[in-house]
């Protein structure tokens, strides 16, 4: 009882910040496996858990924000948490938007090079999940996750500037501007991932 009484009032409370921002990050790659099911097919029920996939990770990152506010002990410094945690928001944010924007737009699929770049993303996800799930008990495989991360951009990226400059040859205006914007916001996420893969490095060489 006493020993109870102590560890919830006298103690610092502590928080498992590497499990809460490994289940963050599993949401943003929940999120971008319905984006990637949504335009591939496209299947309405994918295209409409997209909404309550990103109201999942906002949860989550309200959650973490409230703990990291809360909670005295963390397992490396504040700063690198609140980087990743927004981050991985901005990720969300921005799949969400995608979806809006496609939508607004009426286009309801996309062709192979989009899709592809979609996959990218996903990938980038999957990769992100998998280093915060192994930045415990294998730092080197989290770095070389976080490496493929920064890969999976460098690939898009590559993919944007060539898409784009086909855009401008060969559609309307309003076609390119449409599509352009589609572009802007998948290379958007891209960098939104990397900028993740960054700081969970960060957060590797701090627990070295």
């Amino acid at each position: 009882m006493l020993r109870s009484w102590i560890r919830k009032y006298v103690l610092p409370r502590e928080v498992d910040f590497l499990s809460a921002m490994h289940d963050q990050a599993h949401w943003v790659k929940q999120l971008t496996d319905d984006l990637y099911r949504c335009f591939r097919t496209p299947r309405q029920k994918h295209c409409s858990a997209i909404e309550e996939d990103h109201q999942h990770a906002r949860t989550l990152r309200d959650n973490n924000m409230r703990d990291l506010l809360h909670t005295f002990i963390t397992p490396v410094d504040r700063e690198s948490i609140y980087r990743v945690v927004t981050q991985l928001d901005w990720a969300a944010i921005s799949l969400r938007h995608f979806a809006l924007q496609a939508e607004a737009y009426g286009i309801t699929q996309l062709d192979s090079v989009y899709v592809d770049m979609i996959r990218q993303i996903r990938l980038q996800a999957e990769l992100l999940t998998a280093g915060f799930k192994t930045i415990k008990s294998d730092p080197q495989k989290t770095a070389q996750s976080a490496a493929r991360v920064r890969d999976a951009y460098d690939h898009l990226v590559q993919q944007y500037i060539e898409t784009n400059a086909r855009l401008i040859r060969e559609n309307t205006t309003r076609d390119t501007l449409q599509y352009h914007e589609l572009l802007f916001q998948l290379k958007d996420i891209s960098q939104h991932m990397r900028m993740t893969a960054n700081s969970l490095e960060d957060i590797v060489m701090k627990m070295a």
